[in-house]
């Protein structure tokens, strides 16, 4: 728990949706290791509440597949699993395509813009070396594409994956600074470059195209590293 930055909770309004929304962006964003278990005692002294916030929390997370409850009520993030991570893969392979070819439509030039300037931060963190920017960087610009969908009903099953994802995002950081010493750092940005030229130039099939190459490339650089 040392490593993760939880704030106290101070509104009584919204306890449990403060502690949930904590949680779940520290989840998503590869904060906690596959594994990691917490208790609610101990969680509950982080976020400065009482233990019911918490625990109706983990069990929202756990009805989302993102953490795992024993009949203790520790918490744990689930395990690394290459069947896990197979079929998280076919499932974003279905819906990120899906909505990068609903929102090319609907995408016009300050979309382009906003993304130009992702891109140019996701480049840059290549350079600092900053994994937790860099990671933040690509997720942005991937919810760029899916929130212009304007489809609330997607989006969520999107996040839900990102959700899923989280222990395999922490895994591939702890690798990322040894890959941006390799042929890895002149490339890393490269589907993120040929969606926004597709998106210039009007071109929804090579839009769409680079959003699969791009799902794809993480998973078998995911799939390599398990394999290992």
């Amino acid at each position: 728990m040392a490593d993760v930055k939880l704030k106290p909770v101070r509104s009584r309004q919204t306890v449990q949706d403060q502690v949930y929304a904590q949680l779940r962006e520290a989840l998503v964003s590869g904060a906690f290791e596959a594994g990691q278990g917490f208790t609610i005692p101990a969680l509950a002294d982080s976020f400065g509440t009482s233990h019911m916030p918490v625990r109706e929390a983990l069990r929202r997370l756990a009805a989302e597949n993102a953490l795992r409850i024993s009949s203790t009520g520790t918490a744990t993030v689930p395990p690394l699993d290459i069947d896990e991570l197979r079929k998280i893969c076919e499932v974003r392979l279905v819906l990120e395509p899906a909505a990068a070819r609903l929102a090319f439509g609907r995408m016009g030039a300050s979309d382009i813009a906003t993304m130009k300037d992702l891109l140019a931060a996701h480049q840059r963190t290549g350079e600092t070396g900053d994994i937790v920017e860099m990671l933040a960087a690509n997720r942005a610009f991937h919810f760029h594409i899916y929130n212009a969908t304007e489809n609330e009903v997607l989006v969520s099953q999107i996040e839900n994956l990102w959700l899923r994802s989280g222990p395999y995002v922490r895994y591939l950081s702890d690798r990322m600074a040894d890959l941006l010493r390799t042929s890895y750092k002149s490339g890393y940005t490269s589907h993120h470059e040929d969606m926004l030229a597709a998106l210039e130039a009007g071109d929804e099939a090579a839009f769409v195209q680079a959003m699969v190459e791009d799902v794809t490339a993480t998973h078998e650089l995911l799939y390599k590293f398990l394999s290992e």
